[in-house]
């Protein structure tokens, strides 16, 4: 299943029972999984790479039990011929709906009092030193889950961290916390690496220059969420975003490495804006020969894939291209028109 970004053509998967990540894991349903994605390939037979999100949290309260539904969940993908791209840590947070995920507080050593070590997530060497607690849970997991998949084909890359830099500090570059969050990121690469993974590393930043060139060192690939957001009749705002993805394929020829979007289109609660949108924007990316990880497959109860019966509906509003019922959204099969 060896894929390479330009090729992708894929969905990211939360599965429909939960609501956050913990609680998908904790309650992992492999058979409802097993049936979505089971739709998902009939709908898009060419769907071949998914972006699949997981919880460290998770990891923490039942390691064996994660562990298991993770090999279980590969093993699906792969009967489908489906790569995959697990996502390892979160940083996108949700008021309306929360995910979950990596809170500043445990990576930025001023705000806890779980150890306040100025160089936290520095020494490359966790025996060296009296380490904090979140440093050592960090790398348990990151061993069980890549260290266990070191040259595991069914895995297509690595995605250390879904939008790191959520917060206006990613344009401050005096500050700190950008500092620190760099930081963990590079120990996180710095692991995996030294953990011996055959596939290679990336970011899933947000669709700004700034957040990919302070990732680009870290990055086999070059990856970012390219959602354009606004009218499709108002040229101006397509010009800059047009112009946006520009930039972000200037610093990946710059560096010598791919780019793919591995999160796009927009939500809309109307099927024919959600469809117009999703044309606008693959038309774009194909134009540039992207690969791309649509957001996202399937209904869920996390943010962002529901209708409002389902549960608390956010400014981006729906993105699922599949509905509860397991009938695909009207018009959604315009995805097969694009790979």
């Amino acid at each position: 299943m060896t894929l390479v970004p330009r090729d992708y053509r894929g969905f990211n998967y939360s599965g429909s029972w939960g609501t956050s990540a913990l609680d998908l894991w904790q309650h992992h349903d492999h058979g409802l999984m097993a049936v979505e994605i089971a739709r998902g390939k009939g709908y898009f037979p060419g769907w071949n790479v998914a972006r699949w999100w997981l919880s460290h949290e998770s990891y923490q309260r039942k390691p064996a039990r994660f562990l298991a539904n993770f090999e279980a969940g590969l093993n699906i993908f792969a009967d489908h011929g489906i790569a995959v791209m697990p996502v390892l840590f979160n940083r996108w947070r949700d008021p309306t709906c929360d995910f979950g995920g990596v809170p500043l507080e445990h990576i930025v050593p001023w705000f806890t009092n779980q150890g306040n070590a100025p160089d936290l997530f520095q020494d490359d060497d966790l025996a060296s030193r009296d380490v904090t607690r979140v440093q050592l849970l960090f790398s348990d997991y990151l061993r069980a889950v890549v260290g266990e998949h070191l040259d595991d084909p069914r895995i297509a890359a690595w995605d250390i961290c879904n939008e790191p830099f959520s917060g206006p500090y990613l344009h401050d570059d005096s500050s700190e916390v950008r500092a620190a969050e760099v930081r963990w990121l590079d120990w996180c690469y710095r692991a995996i690496k030294r953990l011996g993974a055959a596939q290679p590393l990336t970011v899933g930043n947000r669709q700004y220059v700034k957040a990919v060139q302070l990732t680009e060192h870290i990055s086999d690939f070059l990856t970012f969420h390219p959602y354009y957001v606004g009218s499709l009749t108002d040229r101006e705002n397509q010009a800059r975003w047009e112009d946006r993805l520009d930039q972000i394929m200037a610093i990946g020829r710059a560096a010598g490495k791919e780019v793919a979007a591995t999160e796009t289109i927009w939500g809309a609660l109307d099927d024919a804006a959600h469809v117009a949108l999703a044309e606008y924007t693959l038309g774009e990316l194909r134009k540039r020969d992207l690969g791309f990880i649509v957001h996202a497959l399937h209904h869920s109860l996390v943010a962002d894939l529901h209708f409002p019966e389902y549960g608390p509906v956010g400014p981006p509003e729906c993105l699922h291209f599949i509905n509860a019922d397991g009938s695909l959204r009207a018009g959604h099969e315009i995805f097969n028109r694009f790979v």
